[in-house]
C-alpha cells in the first residue's frame, strides 16, 4: 500500500476504519497532514505507544484528539493537564478517566499561571472526581467565575 500517493480522503478512509492494520496506523501518524495524525489519534484502535507519540505532537488539535480518545492512559492525561494550550488542558478537566489525584495537581498547575484558565477552573470544579476540599479552594479563590 502506496501512503504517500494517497489522497487525504484516502488516508481518512483507512483511518476511520477501526480494522485498519496498526502497522498502517502507525505510518499514518507520522503523516505529514496534521488532520490525518488528528484523526488516529482519536482512533479508539490506536495503539498506546502511538497515542503517547500524538500526545506530543506540535499541532494542538491533534493533541486535543489524544485526550478526547477513550483509550487514553493515564500517564499521558497527566502529562497533557500541563500542556501550554487551554483548551488541552480544558479536556484533561473533563475527561472522565482523570483521578482525584490528577485533578488536585492540574489545579495547582492552573492557579500558578499567571492567567489562568476561567474555562479550565469551571471544568475542575464540575468534575465528580475532584474532592470535596479542592472544590471549596476553587469556591474560595474563583467563586466569581463560577
Amino acid at each position: 500500500m502506496d501512503l504517500k500517493n494517497m489522497t487525504r480522503n484516502e488516508k481518512m478512509d483507512l483511518v476511520d476504519n477501526l480494522d485498519t492494520p496498526l502497522d498502517i496506523l502507525r505510518a499514518l501518524a507520522k503523516d505529514e497532514d496534521g488532520v490525518v495524525r488528528r484523526n488516529v489519534a482519536q482512533n479508539p484502535s490506536t495503539p498506546l505507544d502511538i497515542l503517547r507519540e500524538l500526545a506530543k505532537d506540535k499541532n494542538e488539535e491533534v493533541r486535543w484528539r489524544v485526550v478526547q480518545n477513550p483509550s487514553i492512559p493515564i500517564d499521558v492525561l497527566r502529562g497533557l493537564a500541563k500542556d501550554e494550550d487551554w483548551v488541552i488542558r480544558y479536556y484533561v478537566a473533563e475527561n472522565p478517566k482523570a483521578s482525584s489525584n490528577l485533578l488536585v495537581m492540574q489545579f495547582e498547575y492552573e492557579k500558578s499561571l499567571r492567567e489562568p484558565s476561567e474555562d479550565v477552573i469551571r471544568a475542575l470544579y464540575k468534575h465528580k472526581n475532584l474532592p470535596y476540599v479542592a472544590k471549596v479552594i476553587i469556591d474560595t479563590l474563583f467563586g466569581d467565575i463560577l
